[in-house]
């Protein structure tokens, strides 16, 4: 095979970059709403408790 540009033969890498956020919320219905702040802390909140996640693929030629 030839290539052009000096003998060199040119690579292109693939990759691709992703982000997105989750939320729980950990509560029983047992206890207090004092009782799962205290059990749970901020993840007892009504709203919800989230996270951002970012990751990424690459495929090699």
């Amino acid at each position: 095979m030839s290539t052009a540009g000096g003998g060199r033969r040119r690579q292109a890498q693939v990759s691709r970059r992703i982000s997105f956020s989750a939320s729980h919320r950990l509560y029983s219905k047992f206890l207090s709403d004092e009782e799962n702040l205290k059990l749970f802390g901020k993840c007892s909140n009504p709203n919800g408790h989230g996270h951002n996640y970012k990751g990424g693929d690459y495929a090699a030629p």
